[in-house]
């Protein structure tokens, strides 16, 4: 089923050539999904514009202990060739008068869908690899690991442990020598230890640029990837990879958002 077939599956209401508005907000995974379901809507010949207005006011970084309180993202998508300019703004009156598809589980499954498509992939290469900062590992087979925290601790509904994490790695350690760790927060010195007697080397990256953590990401052979959008992206534009999902993403409140995702699994990891 195409990317129309669905969203117009999901409105009964939207006839053919009422206009799309894609809701933009969120951090740089969300905002490739966003951008993909613009894209592809638009290839399709589909009358779309974006709503960039969330990106009017300042962002603000969040730190850790501010419960409640998430990051206010900047816009991350210019490595992509992708500026503000790349997409048709809407103004209020359109706004009033087109179906607003924002964040929530139809914006999962459109993306998703969108982000299959050879065509939509290509928009997100990086315009200059080389440079990106990524570690000696990037040369080598290896896993890598995305371990969301950062502002995500104030505001997240579940949240993945350093222990399930550390179960995944024991499960990979036999099967290729190096391993990259990416998160938003340092790593505790414990978690460290024991992941270190796991491999060869460990890249623990805690402060690597997000352009270059998503490369990085897009280039493991094994990635584990946390609950959040950022990985899952990752994942997406890696066909190489063998790619482990977390089963529980949210809370109960949330689940709904956790189908598309859901569906794109054929297996699960025995514990």
């Amino acid at each position: 089923m195409s990317i129309i077939s669905r969203l117009r599956r999901k409105k009964t209401r939207r006839e053919p050539g009422d206009t799309t508005v894609v809701v933009f907000a969120g951090g740089m995974g969300t905002q490739i999904i966003q951008a993909a379901v613009y894209f592809s809507l638009k290839q399709a010949g589909e009358p779309v514009l974006a709503d960039l207005s969330y990106f009017d006011t300042e962002a603000r970084m969040s730190q850790v202990g501010e419960k409640g309180r998430a990051t206010h993202w900047f816009w991350q998508l210019d490595q992509y060739g992708l500026t503000r300019d790349s997409f048709h703004s809407a103004n209020d009156d359109e706004k009033k008068q087109s179906y607003m598809l924002r964040d929530g589980p139809e914006m999962m499954e459109l993306g998703m869908l969108a982000l299959a498509a050879p065509r939509i992939q290509e928009r997100f290469a990086p315009r200059d690899v080389a440079a990106l900062q990524l570690p000696a590992v990037a040369g080598e087979a290896f896993l890598c690991i995305h371990v969301r925290r950062g502002d995500y601790v104030n505001v997240a509904s579940h949240l993945v442990s350093d222990d399930e994490f550390l179960q995944l790695g024991q499960k990979f350690s036999g099967l290729v020598e190096h391993a990259a760790l990416l998160s938003d927060s340092p790593f505790e010195a414990d978690f460290k230890q024991k992941m270190g007697q796991l491999f060869k080397s460990v890249s623990y990256l805690d402060q690597l640029d997000p352009y270059s953590s998503h490369w990085l990401m897009r280039q493991a052979r094994i990635l584990v990837c946390s609950n959040s959008t950022y990985s899952l992206t990752a994942a997406l534009l890696n066909p190489k990879a063998l790619v482990v999902l977390p089963k529980r993403w949210f809370g109960p409140n949330d689940q709904a958002i956790e189908v598309p995702i859901q569906e794109l699994c054929s297996f699960q990891v025995m514990r």
